[in-house]
């Protein structure tokens, strides 16, 4: 036989647990970015997760040009002009149709593009001594760091990059 008291004591405590794990699990859930994918006039689609920053220019397609801080895959059709990509430390020319993978967050001291296929133009956003523009056609990737003023264009890892860009698109297709 279980003393009143006692009883009280194990059925706070087990709602105290429960609303403890209900707790956790929704901070979890609320901490874990969610897959989006933002479709701009001219075909352009943009696959990221919900903490990466995108913005279109104000007077998008006319002035093709977006900002990303954080990591996104960009399929972008052929144009009449090429598709600008900003962010801190890389200016991004997309020439034709391409399809890259830009990771480039704000808070890092390097960034980076690999280019699926596609033409792709890359160059330094800040002042430097020296701003070659580096031409990355499919298969091929640059690499910035800001602390050491660095650009190097290498080879892509192609079959991680369309292994991660595939479960990104197909993550957004189960929303």
């Amino acid at each position: 036989m279980i003393h009143k008291p006692v009883g009280r004591r194990i059925v706070l405590c087990l709602i105290v647990l429960c609303v403890g794990i209900i707790g956790v699990v929704a901070f979890r859930v609320y901490r874990t970015p969610t897959p989006l994918l933002l479709r701009l006039a001219d075909g352009t689609e943009i696959f990221y997760l919900s903490n990466t920053s995108i913005e279109p220019a104000a007077a998008y397609p006319r002035v093709r040009e977006i900002k990303i801080d954080g990591e996104a895959f960009v399929r972008a059709p052929a144009a009449t002009q090429p598709l600008i990509i900003r962010s801190r430390l890389m200016l991004l020319t997309v020439i034709g149709s391409s399809a890259l993978r830009v990771t480039a967050r704000s808070n890092e001291t390097g960034e980076e593009a690999d280019v699926l296929y596609g033409h792709v133009e890359a160059k330094k956003a800040y002042p430097s001594r020296q701003n070659d523009v580096d031409t990355l056609l499919t298969g091929e990737e640059v690499m910035v760091n800001e602390t050491i003023d660095f650009q190097e264009k290498e080879t892509a890892d192609i079959p991680s990059l369309r292994s991660w860009s595939d479960a990104l698109m197909a993550s957004v297709g189960r929303k």
